[in-house]
């Protein structure tokens, strides 16, 4: 039995009067002789216990008597808007074991369990397909086990794809030292935003969590765009991660479009990270309906329930590490750059990551030197005007120190590995017909953790195929040399 809840059990075979005992009592029992019905209930507490019931033969029978709460509870129906085509099918997976995860409620110390589902095969812009999601919480010892189905409607929302104008950039203090506000903006309607925060702990664990708020009494739909990576002590890796999720799922404006409750937090990200791990991400929000939504980035500690994070709103900025890497940017047509190549001729560079985009409220003092967050269109524009078939190549080449890149090329994802040495190693190669022209669009972002600038360009000399062992001499990271062992002392 539930707590609060009445079994009643009914005795056959039965001599004269009933006698009912409990060796534990974590419920109360009534007897209804004439009936030989026994009837129980179950107060506040749980726990088993054995009902002894006898009658005046001596004949008699042990009843186990449970009293637990459920483990949990599993929806039955959800729905999951989303947008973009083609939508990922992993992605897409991800998305609604995220919000079956998010839904389900499971006692404290137990954890849920998903069954095996797959994403529908296709769900077209203007569409809906529906999923079901199996669910399991094992209850243990102290609660009982639940299995369900979670149904979850997806709708595809046909909107179309969008390009931010403003970048809200967090990264100061880059390192959290303590609990409180870091970064803080408002998304109006008519101007989307994206956020691009960095960050790393400190010595003690901590939490980063992302809070967006609905200023207004009306109903407020907001579409997410979200590449993250973290909670990891490879803070390169981190940074990588995310310029790599983004570059695939905003050209498809693959997101997902969020109700968001009146006047009350709604929690975007909630990270848990421990010493020197970092956490990062790169977000585009724009407002479907409703209106101006509020963005918060807090960092917490690991116990802090919704109440103290509802409290921490609206406080005063922690202090910035001295950096200044922080600020709202102005992004509308920055970052896009047309390069002409013609094979014989020079070869086409250009250099990206050595400045920060325009302030857009110029009497703030913040800078993103890099452009992180920044998502740069090259369009090289090529031609061949000899008569052999020639190669061209798509080059790196790091002029700042330690990076990772990567690119999407005409659609292709294309990944550099890590890359120390200003020497030139090939992105993508194409073979130009005599005559041809070809025109091919990199899309790049830089990464969180790697040091720039970086050049690219279109040659027609091989660059290295690919970057070094990472603790190679020319490699990221070059192991130092072995000491020589010292000389064998020579005989007296």
């Amino acid at each position: 039995m539930h707590p609060a809840q009445q079994a009643t059990v009914l005795i056959s075979g039965a001599v004269g009067p009933l006698t009912a005992t409990l060796d534990r009592r974590i419920v109360t029992i009534a007897i209804d002789q004439a009936a030989q019905t026994i009837f129980v209930t179950a107060e506040g507490q749980t726990g088993r216990a054995t009902l002894d019931v006898t009658d005046t033969t001596g004949a008699s029978v042990e009843i186990p008597v449970r009293v637990a709460f459920d483990a949990g509870t599993v929806p039955q129906r959800l729905a999951l808007n989303v947008t973009g085509s083609p939508l990922d099918p992993l992605w897409l997976e991800t998305q609604i074991a995220n919000l079956v995860a998010e839904k389900t409620r499971v006692q404290p110390g137990l954890a849920m369990h998903l069954g095996s589902f797959g994403p529908p095969p296709s769900v077209a812009p203007g569409t809906t397909a529906s999923v079901a999601v199996p669910v399991q919480i094992p209850g243990g010892a102290q609660y009982y086990d639940v299995s369900g189905t979670a149904n979850v409607t997806v709708t595809n929302l046909p909107l179309a794809p969008f390009a931010p104008p403003l970048l809200f950039y967090d990264d100061d203090p880059e390192r959290i030292v303590a609990d409180g506000p870091i970064f803080r903006g408002q998304i109006t309607p008519g101007t989307p935003v994206r956020l691009y925060y960095y960050h790393q702990d400190g010595t003690e664990p901590s939490r980063l969590v992302l809070v967006l708020i609905a200023d207004s009494q009306d109903p407020t739909q907001i579409q997410v765009i979200a590449a993250s990576a973290g909670p990891s002590a490879d803070v390169m890796g981190v940074g990588h991660a995310v310029t790599r999720d983004f570059l695939l799922q905003e050209p498809r404006n693959e997101g997902v479009v969020l109700d968001l409750p009146q006047l009350s937090a709604y929690v975007l990200a909630d990270v848990p990270l421990d010493a020197q791990q970092a956490a990062a991400g790169s977000i585009d929000l724009r407002i479907v309906s409703g209106g101006a939504v509020d963005l918060e980035v807090l960092a917490a500690p690991p116990e802090a329930t919704g109440r103290r994070l509802r409290s921490e709103l609206g406080l005063a900025l922690l202090p910035g590490d001295g950096h200044h890497r922080t600020g709202v940017f102005d992004i509308a047509g920055y970052g896009s750059e047309t390069i002409a190549y013609t094979v014989g001729g020079p070869d086409a560079t250009t250099i990206y990551g050595a400045k920060s985009p325009p302030n857009a409220f110029p009497a703030e003092r913040g800078h993103d030197y890099g452009g992180y967050g920044v998502l740069h269109t090259f369009v090289f524009d090529a031609s061949n005007p000899t008569a052999q078939p020639v190669t061209a190549y798509l080059f790196e080449e790091p002029l700042g120190g330690v990076v990772r890149s990567s690119f999407l090329v005409d659609g292709q994802l294309e990944q550099v590995g890590c890359a120390r040495v200003s020497q030139r190693y090939q992105i993508a190669s194409f073979t130009m017909a005599p005559g041809q022209n070809l025109v091919s669009t990199l899309l790049t972002m830089t990464d969180g953790g790697s040091s720039y600038p970086l050049e690219i360009g279109m040659t027609d000399t091989p660059p290295l195929p690919a970057v070094p062992p990472i603790a190679a001499p020319d490699g990221c990271f070059p192991k130092a040399p072995s000491p020589a062992p010292s000389p064998s002392p020579s005989p007296p």
